[in-house]
């Protein structure tokens, strides 16, 4: 088992999200919003240093979870800052990683790999 030096944030959608979702014509199994995508950021040493570090990257996370349904950022609600993140998804934050991998990381831009 290794330490990583990032914080966890986890978000799971919420009914604005699903109904979002739905509105796009996308058949949701029943048991998908029991998911939710995790994202890594550096390692913050007191909570208002967490909370800047989730409201500076909240557009990201939110678009990447937009864009995993939707790639017409057209079609994607005009509001994406912490406050709409919050209200579309549960954010939970672990201050601490741990990895339990015994195969080295993979590193790649979203970009690389067809993605945003």
């Amino acid at each position: 088992m290794k330490f990583i030096n990032r914080c966890v944030v986890t978000l799971k959608p919420r009914q604005p999200f699903i109904e979002w979702a739905k509105g796009l014509g996308t058949e949701l199994p029943e048991e998908w919003s029991l998911e939710g995508g995790s994202y890594l950021l550096d390692e913050q040493e007191t909570e208002e240093g967490l909370e800047a570090a989730v409201t500076n990257y909240a557009r990201d996370m939110m678009e990447n979870e937009l864009s995993a349904w939707e790639e017409d950022p057209g079609r994607w609600p005009v509001q994406r800052d912490v406050s709409a993140l919050k209200s579309w998804f549960d954010v939970h934050v672990s201050v601490a990683g741990f990895d339990l991998g015994t195969e080295g990381l993979m590193r790649a831009d979203l970009s690389d790999l067809g993605g945003m």
